[in-house]
């Protein structure tokens, strides 16, 4: 009882002591106050820097008595930079390149190349749709789907790829639709926050919804933008951080008035829809008009036996004579027959049809625009029920005044990049960052609050994050300054560090002294994230379909998964042809049933932003790998490739270890997997039968056992550790 009871005066006297007001001139906390641009640290192995960023990691590696370790061979560095910008694997063809680019600047003219490739844009926009919490569908039980939220991730990746500047990306996702003569693109970007949960269930308060809706907003843009729990103010003060509850619903303000908008995106068809609905509209008024005479002739007809299953206000009604019915009793009674009306239901269904045909062809937009002014008012324990008093929109006091009154998105989102702010540009580094090594500058990516860890290197953060939003980043040495806010410069900065170019070879001497690797007197060896697994595979066997863009797939998934949804309401009609073979990226999402693969290699459920995914290594994933029917398909398709390369056994392999593994191979590795291809052979030998199906239903170039074999040793390389990891 009584350490409970000193419990809980502690978390009393932490949340006084966070909403207390600082001392003058000192910030609460570091991370509510303005970055400061330090001066670079002075090193004594000067000659390992190659990027500011490493004269911050060795300045403390040498405080701490530790060397950095050796640099990755180039085979390993072409690989771990194709799958960080592009999520896959180099070619062989790039490894010859690579390999046999002997320029001093050959590292830096590959990370530009690599920059330049559209899938850089797929690839980091995958990261961002997840803080994004896209979707393909609406979530809740009914979880209808929306076949047009594609068209916002089309904009973020080619907002990436254009390297459209990181304010002007986050003004445009937040505000598009208010900036001046705004873009159909730039409406299109505030798809945003469309990726919120819908309930379309039956007997819902539509009130409820869209003031959950607008907390989802409010959470996440002070999640991915400010990196801050804002959330635990919905109810009362924050516990530990200096907000209120009233600077809480202040923020939720700038998203109160918004409006869900289905934005037609051709003119003409824009054009044919009002004329559609003002056809509808006359023919239902027609019909409406003969109803009287319907009504006498259904009533006239009526058989005893149909007036006992009436309601029983409409049986009275009939009850009573025509002559001397009230006009109430008139209105019901026609009201009712509208419902049951067969003509009238038909026209009804007919233009349901009609329109949702119309609707089916209509290139269309999940946007938002302003709607309805609304006031806002504190939410008694966040009960939107229970409104107390009025506030106007504005930001947390402790982050910075802005320099006029704020009154709309537009105004929100331009403090969110301003100089006023000292949060975003530090979040939005130390987000990058944490995507490059598997760990932040600051561990906690989505709390930069007094609970959340500290910077390990808080002068390198500061640092970066000046050069980012002010001057514009240098990526290597030699290079030019590019604009501020330039993410690719920022890729470029770190990728082109001597820190991240080092071997991720595990050190036993720091196991005590840094297991976690802060310091990053390594790399990280890193398992691939759920998509890029799923895309490796698919490029490696040769089946990818590298198109960039456009609506969701179906690719296969195992049966019964559809049916988990509200009576069975999602359909999964399998893709066919090349979409069958589309990156991951483009999967369908559907929130009550996702697609098992990606969930089992810890994609997020993406009903809430995500910040940073969880890695893990289950027996599951092994399953899979080895059995689902992508990973079937991909091993015999690779089979089949390595079959065809050529009529040498060591070539084979060697091509198998190039194309998946991104290196050459040595050769005692040639002679296991030769000792592997003539075992598996020998099997396949002796069962015929099962040999075929281990190859599949395609056409047979050669020898089906030997085919087999080539599909079994494929299907051992797409399970490796090497593979699955990047290095």
């Amino acid at each position: 009882m009584r350490r409970a009871l000193i419990g809980v005066v502690a978390i009393l006297l932490t949340s006084t002591l966070a909403l207390a007001d600082p001392p003058a001139g000192k910030p609460a906390h570091w991370a509510f106050a303005p970055p400061q641009r330090p001066a670079l640290p002075k090193v004594a192995n000067a000659g390992w820097v190659k990027t500011p960023v490493d004269a911050f990691i060795l300045a403390r590696l040498e405080k701490e008595g530790i060397t950095p370790s050796p640099e990755a061979d180039k085979a390993t560095l072409l690989r771990r930079l194709c799958l960080d910008l592009l999520g896959l694997p180099p070619t062989p063809q790039m490894l010859d390149q690579f390999l046999g680019d002997t320029g001093s600047d050959a590292y830096e003219r590959l990370v530009d190349s690599l920059l330049e490739s559209p899938h850089y844009g797929e690839r980091w926009g995958r990261y961002w749709l997840d803080a994004a919490r896209y979707a393909d569908s609406d979530g809740y039980e009914k979880d209808t789907g929306r076949p047009h939220a594609w068209r916002y991730r089309n904009w973020v990746i080619d907002a990436l790829n254009k390297d459209m500047p990181f304010d002007e990306f986050t003004i445009e996702q937040l505000a598009g639709d208010l900036l001046p003569s705004a873009t159909l693109e730039q409406k299109i970007a505030t798809g945003f926050h469309r990726n919120t949960l819908t309930n379309k269930e039956g007997g819902v308060d539509q009130e409820q919804f869209r003031v959950e809706a607008t907390i989802d907003r409010t959470n996440t843009t002070a999640s991915v933008w400010l990196g801050l729990t804002m959330g635990c103010c919905q109810c009362h003060n924050h516990k530990y951080d200096p907000f209120t509850q009233q600077e809480y619903y202040r923020f939720f303000a700038f998203f109160n008035s918004v409006s869900e908008v289905n934005m037609e995106l051709n003119p003409l068809l824009k054009q044919q829809r009002t004329e559609m609905k003002a056809r509808h509209e006359k023919a239902l008024e027609t019909c409406k008009q003969r109803q009287p005479q319907e009504l006498m002739k259904w009533e006239a007809n009526l058989k005893p036996a149909e007036r006992k299953k009436l309601p029983t206000h409409i049986g009275k009604i009939l009850s009573v004579p025509v002559a001397r019915r009230d006009e109430a009793q008139q209105k019901e009674l026609a009201d009712y027959f509208a419902t049951i009306d067969p003509a009238l239901l038909a026209l009804k269904k007919q233009q349901a049809d009609e329109v949702k045909r119309f609707d089916a062809n209509q290139p269309l937009a999940q946007t938002l625009a302003e709607g309805p002014a609304r006031t806002t008012h504190v939410l008694q324990r966040g009960d939107f029920l229970r409104p107390e008093e009025e506030v106007p929109p504005g930001v947390p006091a402790v982050l910075g005044a802005p320099s006029s009154r704020m009154k709309n998105r537009l105004d929100l989102a331009k403090w969110i990049v301003s100089s006023n702010n000292p949060l975003t540009a530090r979040v939005f580094v130390n987000w990058v960052w944490h995507k490059h090594f598997g760990r932040g500058i600051v561990p906690t990516l989505e709390d930069f609050g007094t609970q959340g860890e500290r910077p390990s290197h808080p002068e390198l953060l500061d640092w970066v994050t000046c050069e980012f939003a002010a001057h514009g980043l240098a990526g290597a040495a030699q290079a030019k300054p590019q604009a501020a806010w330039s993410i690719k410069a920022l890729h470029r900065l770190i990728v082109c560090s001597a820190t991240y170019r080092q071997s991720s070879n595990y050190r036993p001497e720091l196991r005590e002294r840094d297991p976690l690797n802060v310091l990053l007197a390594r790399q990280n060896r890193l398992r691939l994230e759920a998509e890029i697994l799923r895309d490796c595979s698919l490029s490696c066997s040769g089946l990818l379909n590298a198109m960039v863009g456009g609506p969701s797939v179906h690719p296969p998934q195992p049966a019964g998964i559809s049916e988990l949804t509200y009576a069975g309401a999602a359909k999964w009609v399998e893709s066919t042809g090349p979409d069958r073979y589309r990156r991951g990226l483009y999967t369908w999402f559907q929130r009550t049933s996702p697609y098992p693969m990606l969930m089992t290699f810890d994609m997020p459920e993406s009903n809430v932003c995500c910040l940073k995914r969880e890695r893990s290594n289950t027996p599951l994933q092994a399953l899979t790998l080895m059995n689902d029917t992508v990973f079937v398909e991909c091993a015999q398709a690779l089979g089949r490739r390595l079959q065809e390369h050529s009529r040498d056994t060591k070539e084979k392999i060697a091509y198998a270890v190039r194309l998946c593994l991104g290196r050459e191979a040595t050769a005692p590795e040639i002679a296991r997997w030769q000792k592997f291809y003539g075992e598996v052979k020998s099997l396949c030998a002796k069962d015929p039968a099962e040999a075929a199906k281990l190859f599949g239903n395609k056409k047979v170039v050669g020898d089906i056992i030997d085919g087999a074999a080539w599909v079994a040793l494929a299907r051992a390389f797409l399970n490796l550790d090497e593979f699955v990891t990047r290095e």
